[in-house]
Parts: structure tokens; sequence; C-alpha cells
């Protein structure tokens, strides 16, 4: 199997396993990473485009999101009040609550592998995605440049 396979199946196995754990909380993986990073924002707030781009995720997948979460109650948003075009999103109390809540699952994912890996393991391993991103990252935008130039 190559590498790109492999980071794939990986990825939709840490969702599926996401989805099912967060479940009880009535969350989904891609609801609660919208909450950890809007925790982590200033003021527990960001801009939606900001989020879309974060995920890069289409603005009505995004939206969509944001709405179902602020129908439970863990965001609001409102437009911004010196551009009406430009919505924000803000973690509400019980935002934050859930997220805590949440984000146990992830530290027991954690101790699952620490099991496997040790601390050196685990730090190169990260080490190691991060330089995969960023060669792709880079590999994506240099690509997005050559094409706006033709």
């Amino acid at each position: 199997m190559d590498l790109g396979l492999k980071v794939k199946k990986i990825n939709d196995l840490t969702a599926k396993r996401g989805n099912r754990e967060l479940k009880q909380l009535g969350l989904t993986f891609s609801q609660f990473h919208a909450l950890v990073y809007l925790e982590h924002c200033q003021d527990g707030q960001a801009p939606l485009k900001q989020l879309e781009i974060h995920f890069q995720v289409a603005q009505a997948t995004m939206a969509g999101i944001v709405g179902r979460l602020e129908c439970k109650g863990y965001v609001k948003s409102r437009l911004a009040e010196n551009d009406k075009r430009v919505k924000i999103v803000t973690l509400t109390q019980e935002g934050r609550r859930i997220c805590k809540s949440a984000k146990q699952w992830g530290s027991q994912l954690q101790k699952q592998l620490a099991l496997l890996y040790s601390d050196k393991e685990l730090r190169q391993f990260e080490e190691y995605l991060d330089r995969l991103y960023e060669f792709l990252a880079q590999d994506e935008e240099r690509t997005a440049g050559e094409k706006d130039d033709q």
C-alpha cells in the first residue's frame, strides 16, 4: 500500500473512531475539531472564513458544521460590526464545557498511543508528519500559483 493511501486510511479510521466515541456527547469528529479550534482562538472566536481556510473545506460545509453547533448551543454567530459580510463564530460556555468533555476522548487515544510508541518515537513521528505536511502544502501552493499564471 502506498504512503498516501495509508495516511488516508489512518485518517478515515481515526474519524470513524472519533465519531463513534463522540456520538455519546452528541458531537461529530468535525464538530469536535471546530470546537477545539475555537477554544484556541483569541477570545474563543474566529471569522467563519478563517475556519474554512483552517479546515480546508467549502463555505457551505463549514456553515453546516457551525449551524449544527449553534443549534446545540455550543457556538453563537454574529455579523462583524465593521463588515456585515463577515460572520464571527464564538464558542459559548456550554461549548467550552462540551469541548472539555470531548477532549477526554482524545486523552484516552493519546494514552493508547503511548503504549505503542515511546515518547521519543511519538515526537519523531509528529516531526515526520509535520515535514510531510509542509512539503505537500508548499507543493500545493506552488502548483496553484502556476495555474493562476496560465
